[in-house]
């Protein structure tokens, strides 16, 4: 063979190989299970009025397998749908904001045995509760609240 056959026969081959991408990608869209989480905020005046690390905040953003959800202030519940591939867990990435700052990030919270038959799940955020008054010395016997 001389070398023009050659070059022709790897340009072919070349050819035939990418004209069998697009076949790829959309048999592998059928393998994705399609996943439900509903967000809920309990006490959702209470949460949203909470200074976390000193600022309130105004959205959390939840990014997971390459969508962004934006949840707005004053939001009681909210529910995202992703596409998780099968055999993956759902990894979610958590960004409590205030205007741009990222105040918090919790990375990767993922979930197990993501199935068509188990897809749907619950993500539940709240505030710490006030914590009441502790008070203690060798001082007094008692005290009043």
């Amino acid at each position: 063979m001389t070398w023009k056959n050659k070059l022709c026969l790897l340009l072919c081959m070349i050819i035939a190989g990418l004209s069998m991408l697009p076949a790829a990608a959309s048999a592998s869209s059928s393998d994705l299970t399609k996943v439900t989480v509903a967000v809920k905020i309990e006490k959702p005046d209470y949460f949203w009025q909470y200074p976390f690390l000193g600022k309130q905040l105004t959205g959390i953003t939840i990014t997971s397998f390459g969508k962004t959800f934006s949840i707005p202030a004053m939001t009681d519940a909210d529910t995202l749908e992703i596409d998780v591939p099968r055999g993956y867990h759902a990894r979610l990435n958590i960004q409590l904001q205030h205007d741009d700052i990222i105040l918090q990030t919790l990375s990767y919270v993922s979930k197990r045995r993501v199935s068509p038959n188990n897809a749907n799940f619950t993500i539940v955020l709240k505030a710490p509760e006030p914590q009441s008054i502790s008070f203690s010395s060798a001082d007094f016997e008692s005290s009043r609240p």
